[in-house]
């Protein structure tokens, strides 16, 4: 299609857009706007639940260069389980009935050894328990690693995509202050070009085109 058969509509729209370059800059500062936004949107809930993951992961930290503390929490906290209250309901069973078929049933020794019993079997119920507690506090504080880690990425990826937004949109700035200057400087370039006849065999003088030099 010729420059001809544009129509009014159409040139005057080649004419415009060829006497403001600056707006292929402006246009092109939208789409890094655009697609930097949506970067950053995709990235932040990532970030934000690392820097929460971090919280939980320091709070654990400290827990742990002070196991003493943690140690006498769950201590405190420890009930018997089901499992542990069966057992001694057993063993005080059947060392009732091995005291009576001894006859001392009710004696210090039986009520000693009875005593005994039951505290074993609670003692280790409770080093169950915190050996679980244990194991599921780790769990959780690699956990809260990993979701830290992932969100610690997410922020470098962040701040880079901030850099490289930064310098690309300096260049647009850059390239739009200058396009108008540059623009003339061409078509002084494309005159001087077609004034001397570069390009033609030394005789003719250049095409010249709204679009620029061909």
């Amino acid at each position: 299609m010729g420059m001809f058969d544009l129509g009014i509509g159409g040139l005057g729209k080649m004419f415009k857009s060829f006497m403001s370059p600056e707006k292929g800059y402006e246009k092109g500062q939208e789409q890094l706007d655009k697609y930097y936004n949506q970067s950053q949107q995709y990235l932040q809930p990532y970030n934000q639940q690392g820097q929460e993951a971090y919280g939980h992961l320091h709070g654990a930290m400290e827990n742990l260069l002070n196991p003493t503390q943690l140690h006498d929490q769950w201590a405190q906290a420890y009930e018997p389980s089901e499992y542990a209250r069966l057992n001694q309901e057993r063993a005080l069973n059947s060392g009732n009935r091995a005291a009576s078929s001894m006859g001392v049933l009710g004696s210090t020794p039986h009520l000693q050894a009875q005593m005994a019993g039951q505290n074993q079997i609670g003692a280790e119920d409770q080093q169950r328990y915190i050996e679980r507690m244990i194991q599921q506090y780790l769990q959780g504080a690699g956990l809260a690693q990993n979701i830290y880690g992932v969100g610690a990425n997410a922020g470098n990826q962040m701040g880079q995509n901030a850099m490289n937004m930064g310098g690309e949109s300096a260049n647009m700035a850059f390239g739009k202050q200058n396009a108008p200057g540059q623009m003339f400087n061409d078509l002084l370039k494309t005159g001087a070009y077609a004034y001397t006849g570069g390009g033609t065999g030394g005789g003719g003088s250049a095409p010249w085109s709204p679009m620029g030099r061909k």
